[in-house]
């Protein structure tokens, strides 16, 4: 597969421009792909991944280049020489933008870029027959070629297509030749791309996201935006709320009116305990990796794409887990009674606890991979799913009957979860009443707008007025109506 796009930016006024969440969301999809050079590419290799860019535009170092390297990617910079260092003026229809200058491709060089012909001057070559012509938009100006004496190799049809004779000139300069459409998946002369927009998605496995609260609406605000504030967010979070007695109900359902397509509430009418109400809200998702976030804990803005990308990595693995970080009045005690090897220091009052590497024999004598741990629906599903047990806890139990069914457990130590210890301490409470005090302020300001909106219409402005007119009448009669009627026209006048 051969990825095509054009510009990468914030913002996205057409197709060509990717924004750049969607571009980073893309780059992790295909985290489980190897991505590979031109050079390296093997068509018929459905792992074989190829990131190309046409143009290249400015926003391409800005924007993408940056997330490129995060990841270690290499990537194509299919250049037009004419228009190096200029703008797409000649582009009708489509927002100005800069190209890339000189010193901006020897950038994009240094960060894993190389570069590739894409013609002078962006010339149709499709009904161009004349030899000369084709000769000389194929033709490479020495002092470009000279910037990556690694590239060049490679030619992409402007607009994606071409003829025979253009085809066979390809052939004579250069190992290859990309298209959009016109092409096909085999010949490496005339392979086609995939034209990538905000919608194109890779992804491999849907998420969801369960916040499972029991009287934890002092908290659950906290746990709901550090979901909302991930890199990657998941594809379903439903707040289940096992009969609360609090203000989760209402907060559940302002967070589900504000976000209708991303999440869903249930709300058990009598409280079922831990298996039944973990089994029932698993029930009520569709997602191929599940999760769960206890209301009151909270997680790292990259978990789910950490998590994500290690279950993706193999069949075999069946379990994401983290390492933690314990937080609150009581997170002291509760470190200090963890094995020191887990111990982890202590880092802005969090009490970090660094869990061993998978090891399947280590984990039948202790627990240390956490309930919030992300694994896959159809090994729970195989499995039977939670189930009540007096030895061990009901997501120990799950996790050890994945791994006793054949599959293996990997950690991320790149993210890890933020698990509260429950207190009444002054700082605790202070943080989740900052929390509801901004979620309240924003419902204060929603509802005042949505009052001068009101007051701006003509219904509502009739609405008052037959109210007055009702209380004169009321407490005046129909003469004390006419009079004051009278007296407010007078009134007006005297005050022109």
């Amino acid at each position: 597969m051969i990825l095509m796009y054009h510009k990468v930016h914030p913002d996205s006024p057409t197709k060509w421009w990717v924004d750049v969440n969607n571009f980073y969301r893309q780059m992790v999809e295909i985290k489980h792909k190897k991505i590979v050079y031109l050079d390296d590419y093997d068509p018929s290799d459905p792992n074989h991944v190829v990131i190309t860019f046409d143009g290249v535009y400015n926003n391409v170092l800005m924007f993408a280049a940056p997330i490129l390297n995060k990841f270690k990617y290499p990537f194509e910079l299919f250049v037009t020489s004419n228009y190096i260092g200029l703008n797409n003026n000649f582009d009708k229809g489509e927002l100005l933008a800069d190209f890339a200058g000189i010193d901006d491709l020897k950038k994009l060089i240094k960060l894993g870029g190389r570069l590739q012909w894409h013609t002078k001057s962006h010339l149709n070559l499709k009904d161009i027959n004349d030899e000369n012509i084709i000769k000389n938009e194929l033709e490479i100006p020495l002092e470009i070629k000279e910037i990556d004496k690694n590239g060049f190799k490679w030619f992409a049809y402007p607009y994606g297509e071409f003829n025979t004779n253009v085809v066979n000139e390809v052939k004579k300069q250069f190992k290859g030749g990309l298209s959009c459409s016109q092409g096909n998946d085999s010949d490496v002369y005339i392979l086609n791309r995939v034209t990538c927009t905000n919608e194109t998605s890779f992804k491999k496995a849907t998420i969801a996201c369960i916040i499972a609260s029991y009287n934890y609406g002092r908290f659950i605000i906290e746990a709901i935006e550090s979901v909302l504030r991930q890199t990657i967010l998941p594809d379903e979070i439903l707040i289940s709320d096992d009969c609360s007695t609090d203000d989760t109900r209402d907060i559940a359902l302002d967070y589900k009116r504000r976000y209708p397509k991303l999440i869903k509430y249930n709300r058990n009418e009598q409280n079922l305990g831990v298996v039944k109400h973990f089994n029932k809200a698993i029930n009520l998702t569709s997602s191929d990796y599940i999760f769960f976030l206890g209301a009151d804990n909270r997680i790292l803005s990259n978990y789910i794409e950490e998590c994500k990308m290690i279950l993706d990595s193999s069949e075999k693995i069946a379990i994401a887990y983290t390492d933690f970080a314990l937080f609150g009045d009581r997170a002291k005690l509760v470190y200090e009674k963890f094995n020191n090897l887990y111990q982890n220091g202590v880092k802005e009052n969090f009490y970090i606890i660094k869990f061993p590497e998978f090891n399947a024999k280590k984990l039948e004598l202790e627990n240390y991979i956490h309930g919030s741990s992300m694994y896959k629906r159809n090994i729970f599903d195989l499995i039977g799913g939670y189930l009540d047990s007096e030895d061990t806890a009901e997501d120990y139990n799950l996790f050890l009957r994945m791994i006793k069914s054949g599959y293996i457990a990997k950690k991320s130590s790149n993210t890890l979860l933020e698990y509260r210890q429950h207190s009444r301490d002054q700082i605790n409470e202070k943080l989740s009443s900052y929390s509801k005090q901004l979620y309240y302020k924003r419902r204060i300001q929603e509802l005042e707008n949505i009052i001068k909106q009101s007051q701006a219409t003509y219904l509502y402005k009739f609405i008052v007025i037959y109210i007055k007119v009702k209380d004169i009448i009321k407490y005046k009669g129909f003469w004390g109506l006419i009079k004051t009627i009278i007296k407010k026209l007078l009134y007006i006048k005297l005050n022109k």
